[in-house]
């Protein structure tokens, strides 16, 4: 799925995204129209929040909770001047994943740092967290 209408085809965006059954469900915003939290600038639609109106529509599962599947967030560190891809490890397994996410948001791969946002970040989908307690491992390879 393609970012939302508030998309500019030329600018970077800033958003949220799953992995679901195969395709990319995600939703964006210019970063002209990001919104401030600390150092960077995202997205201001919560996973939950649009995951429930993908639910609506009859996009996803609605016996399924929006933390289930491999997800992620792109943010802006204005800090820095880079942005960072978070992503579920499941998607980083998939190469081709994180580059049609960054072609999509137009993200410049040169300031662009794809990365998990640790062990008990928020991108954890269901098989990492029963792999990790399968194995009664905490950290992250």
């Amino acid at each position: 799925m393609a970012p939302t209408s508030r998309n500019n085809e030329l600018e970077p965006n800033v958003g949220i995204f799953w992995l679901f059954e195969g395709r990319l469900i995600l939703d964006a915003s210019p970063l002209s129209q990001a919104e401030s939290y600390g150092d960077c600038l995202g997205h201001p639609t919560s996973h939950d929040e649009y995951w429930t109106a993908q639910q609506c529509l009859g996009v996803v599962p609605r016996d399924m909770e929006y933390y289930e599947c491999p997800r992620g967030r792109v943010v802006y560190n204005s800090k820095t001047k880079r942005f960072a891809l978070y992503v579920d490890r499941c998607i980083l397994k998939r190469k081709s994943i994180d580059k049609q996410i960054m072609k999509a948001m137009h993200l410049p791969a040169g300031q662009t740092d794809v990365m998990t946002d640790g062990p008990d970040g928020h991108y954890r989908c269901s098989s990492c967290t029963e792999e990790s307690a399968a194995t009664n491992d905490d950290a992250w390879d």
